[in-house]
């Protein structure tokens, strides 16, 4: 019986080495760049929130399942100051859509190196109320700590979402079509 009972667990060994942790979003920097007829711009994304099932194998990343992430779309501050932060919110309709979601379909593809994973993702980026599959290319690296950070950038056409770029005095100002979002998170169970 001993016998048995060894061998069951010897068996399970490798599932536990290898299970699924809940990771949440700890820290973050967001920033989406755009450029308009007059200048660049920035903005900060402040407050998101996410949930992200991983599977770690001695430190490093061999599987994630599940990401579900949310950012507060009237929590975003613009470079330019409140007159920003205003053609922000207007462009992204925050008063009926308040949530900018980004929901994990697939990964298409995890390289891990030597200490950092290659990931390559499939999700339904929703932003303004209209959803649109994206591809999304990150850079995940197991910290010291246990954490789990990922880094990237994307790029996307705000009228893909029917976001029509913001302008201001009285037009003279016209924002581009074409937004980069760079992005920094750390995860933690």
């Amino acid at each position: 019986m001993m016998k048995r009972i060894a061998l069951i667990l010897a068996m399970l060994a490798p599932a536990i080495a290898m299970a699924q942790d809940l990771y949440q979003l700890d820290s973050h920097e967001i920033t989406i760049r755009g450029t308009s007829n007059l200048q660049s711009w920035s903005a900060e994304v402040g407050h998101v929130e996410g949930d992200f099932d991983l599977v770690l194998k001695d430190g490093l990343i061999t599987e994630i399942n599940n990401v579900q992430f949310r950012a507060d779309a009237t929590n975003i501050k613009g470079s330019e100051g409140r007159r920003m932060d205003a053609k922000i919110y207007e462009a992204l309709n925050t008063d009926m859509y308040p949530e900018i979601t980004f929901v994990l379909r697939e990964i298409l593809a995890l390289y891990e190196n030597p200490g950092t994973a290659r990931v390559s993702s499939r999700g339904v980026l929703t932003l303004a109320g209209v959803s649109r599959v994206i591809e999304l290319n990150t850079v995940g690296v197991v910290l010291p700590d246990g954490s789990v950070k990922f880094t990237g950038t994307h790029e996307l056409k705000m009228s893909d979402f029917r976001v029509s770029p913001p302008t201001a005095m009285f037009g003279a100002l016209r924002t581009g079509d074409e937004v980069e979002i760079d992005f920094t998170i750390i995860l933690n169970k």
